[in-house]
């Protein structure tokens, strides 16, 4: 499975069920407080982010948190970057139709668009790539604590006989903050804390006829 995935079979519309309540859809600026691998009773997995937003910004719900999962590609690690390469390759040769069929392309391009979103936003203080740091742990921790600008939809779930507001997110509604000077106050003990251990994303390399210059994550 590739890092930082989502299922365009779950959402065009990346879904999640929000325990404490969706925000109304809209603009917000906020921190990225965690961002964790999960996976359901089933067995399917995802990438889940805590946004949070921001106090130090006047906008609506401040503090409030939006819970959204980015849902694992069904193509397995090795075959889903080796498409990827094929894929960014025929993008430079200005192709406009492509090699994949249209089931794998839906898959590759759902690690694709993420993280070339995650890039574009200039998340990290230092300018590195998601593809420069050392381990894929390391540059999903890389993003706790970055602020940037987030367009939500929200919906709402009727379950149970109770109706919630679920929030969902598009990559390319993920952009750079208009407020990079962040002065957020957190709670006392629920600052951001970067987790560390072993690594749950190491996986085995692959050979792609593509440099790494090229790819975004």
């Amino acid at each position: 499975m590739g890092f930082l995935d989502f299922d365009t079979d779950a959402l065009a519309e990346v879904q999640q069920t929000n325990t404490r309540g969706g925000v109304p859809a809209g603009v917000y600026e906020v921190i990225i407080k965690s961002v964790q691998e999960r996976a359901t009773n089933s067995g399917s997995e995802n990438t889940n982010f805590d946004f949070v937003i921001r106090n130090d910004i006047q906008q609506p719900r401040q503090n409030a948190h939006i819970f959204i999962p980015f849902w694992h590609s069904k193509l397995e690690e090795k075959e889903t970057q080796q498409k990827t390469g094929l894929y960014i390759s025929e993008l430079k040769a200005g192709k406009t139709t492509f090699s994949l069929s249209d089931s794998d392309l839906k898959e590759v391009k759902k690690e694709f668009n993420l993280a070339s979103a995650l890039n574009n936003a200039h998340l990290n203080t230092d300018g590195k790539a998601l593809r420069e740091f050392n381990t894929k742990e390391d540059a999903m921790n890389s993003l706790i604590g970055r602020p940037l600008r987030i367009k939500v939809s929200a919906r709402d779930n009727e379950y149970n006989g109770e109706t919630t507001v679920q929030n969902s997110l598009f990559p390319n509604n993920i952009t750079k903050t208009s407020a990079p000077q962040v002065n957020h106050t957190w709670e006392a003990g629920k600052e951001p804390v970067v987790p560390s251990g072993s690594n749950p994303f190491a996986s085995g390399g692959t050979e792609v006829d593509i440099s790494d210059d090229d790819l975004p994550f």
